[in-house]
């Protein structure tokens, strides 16, 4: 049984603009896109009729609809550079210090020296993967892997980022995809593994699962040099 969003909670303003009656049930929410989704939900916390309960009704109905795939299991999240060193025992390394929300920063190690400085990299704001299997890279083990572009003979290489108001530890989401992330390990990397062919960015640099953008509540993640390619 599907819940619906009320025309008290999203207000007269908003009622016009999505032609939402007062009867707005979920078979209207179910056949718009997440991009319109998103915006509801913004629209019910902006609203002062709102609350915390009504708008996780409305996400918690839109993910059951969805199926659960591959792409559904990845933990995708934005973080943000907090510390960048050069790794002690390998020339291409860097070992970051990277805040996606959690407790403490996470230790990740990327093979960026020969694409930027430290300085460039250094409180950048990056797309993580986070539930990945940790492995050890040269003796410093990485718990995730910045997701970055790259040109076709992968002489360039960019960092994603987010939009300026995303929030740090955001979840990525996919349209037509339930967000379900696994535990890190085996089966997480499996499912990497299974998708990250169809990762790309297209000529303006936004990051898409085959056409589909990698998505926050603040919009789409993109290279910030705008390359056109593969993202791994």
């Amino acid at each position: 049984m599907y819940g619906f969003v009320s025309a008290g909670v999203l207000g007269g303003a908003a009622r016009s603009s999505l032609v939402l009656s007062a009867r707005c049930s979920t078979s209207i929410l179910r056949s718009r896109s997440q991009r319109t989704h998103l915006i509801v939900r913004q629209m019910c916390e902006a609203s002062g009729e709102s609350d915390e309960n009504k708008v996780q009704v409305v996400d918690r109905n839109y993910e059951e609809e969805l199926p659960l795939t591959e792409l559904s299991r990845l933990e995708i999240r934005v973080g943000k550079v907090v510390e960048c060193e050069r790794h002690p025992d390998a020339d291409t390394l860097y070992v970051e210090k990277v805040d996606v929300g959690e407790d403490e920063p996470r230790t990740i190690v990327s093979g960026l020296v020969n694409f930027m400085s430290q300085e460039e990299l250094n409180g950048r704001t990056v797309i993580v993967l986070c539930n990945l299997k940790p492995r050890a890279m040269r003796g410093i083990k990485s718990h995730g892997m910045l997701l970055c572009a790259s040109n076709e003979d992968h002489t360039k290489v960019d960092p994603l980022t987010a939009p300026p108001d995303a929030a740090i530890g955001s979840l990525i989401t996919f349209e037509g995809h339930r967000a379900a992330p696994m535990d890190a390990g085996n089966r997480a990397s499996k499912a990497f593994d299974k998708v990250a062919s169809e990762f790309n960015t297209d000529a303006d640099g936004i990051a898409r699962f085959n056409a589909t953008p990698f998505m926050t509540e603040a919009g789409a993640c993109y290279s910030p040099a705008k390359l056109q390619g593969s993202v791994s």
